[in-house]
């Protein structure tokens, strides 16, 4: 076993080659597109945890360090080969993560059993709640004239798509006011937006940015949705999802009716791709959004957790 700061090409694709296996045997996904774009971070961004069993990668983990002041552990991804599951490379590589901080928080991805299972045994307990919701795309949507989802604007503000080359700054901006207290997206940087902006999947026309009539040029709320080959639909697997992939209102002008039509943006732009259905992850302690998504028709197909021993520490 190994613990590394950076990967080889050759050890990323081992892994990408891991983490296909075992979301072809589970049905979901082990790594999510953080971890996934991550195998190529530079030295010392990131820790990797590798154990090998009989000459091919059997189990990884990927530590990402979390820097907001708040002494929380690093937040982790583990993945183990279904072939050689049970056989102690899970907990072994576990046990390396732990050893190197003991406040590392572990995702399990759909909550499947297993991952109960392995949390249980190690008593660990959840910390947090990844909901992902889905709902078909139909052509209201398309026109813009669902119910509930109309796309009309409030007065003084505008929709456009965004500009690469020109809305970066101001986009990071807003991004990182409207998810402040958000452990992940409120901390991108402009490296991380220009490396999914290097993504196969980027389209600037769906990526939409609202303006208001006061303040030209700053970006006063976005829907940036994603149209991903890897993200099968659940009414038909043969089919690709939508995705919202973030939505975000600076605090300035949150209040001012704009979450719901910036949403319905959004759904008319995937609609008139002709995609069958749209998905959305959003925490789960986050209950306006929540009721929100579920108001326009969203719901929860799965839930990941993360889980810590960090909540034994303070009982």
């Amino acid at each position: 076993m190994s613990t590394l700061p950076s990967l080889s090409p050759g050890q990323a694709e081992e892994v990408r080659a891991l983490g296909r296996r075992a979301a072809d045997a589970d049905g979901v996904a082990a790594l999510s597109e953080q971890t996934l774009l991550s195998l190529a971070a530079p030295e010392g961004t990131v820790e990797h945890v590798l154990a090998y069993a009989a000459g091919r990668l059997g189990a990884y983990a990927q530590c990402q360090p979390t820097d907001g002041g708040d002494g929380e552990g690093p937040s982790v991804e583990l993945v183990v080969d279904p072939p050689v599951r049970r056989q102690g490379l899970g907990s072994a590589v576990w046990a390396a993560v732990e050893a190197r901080d003991p406040r590392a928080r572990v995702w399990a991805h759909g909550a499947l059993p297993s991952a109960r299972g392995f949390a249980a045994a190690r008593r660990l307990e959840p910390v947090r709640e990844l909901h992902k919701m889905a709902r078909p795309l139909t052509g209201a949507d398309a026109t813009g004239e669902a119910a509930g989802a109309a796309t009309a604007l409030p007065a003084g503000f505008s929709a456009r798509t965004f500009v690469p080359g020109k809305d970066e700054a101001a986009w990071l901006e807003t991004n990182a006011a409207a998810f402040a207290h958000h452990p992940e997206q409120g901390r991108l940087t402009l490296a991380d937006l220009r490396e999914r902006m290097d993504q196969p999947w980027f389209d600037p026309a769906g990526f939409i940015v609202v303006e208001a009539d006061e303040a030209p040029g700053r970006v006063a709320a976005f829907h940036w949705t994603k149209v991903d080959p890897e993200q099968r639909a659940t009414t038909d697997p043969a089919a690709t999802a939508g995705e919202v992939y973030v939505v975000g209102v600076h605090p300035a002008y949150q209040g001012r009716g704009l979450a719901r039509p910036l949403t319905a943006l959004g759904l008319a732009h995937l609609a008139g791709l002709g995609l069958p259905e749209v998905v959305l992850y959003v925490d789960g302690d986050n209950t306006g959004a929540l009721r929100t998504y579920s108001s326009l028709g969203f719901r929860d197909i799965m839930v990941d957790v993360m889980y810590s021993r960090a909540v034994h520490a303070r009982v």
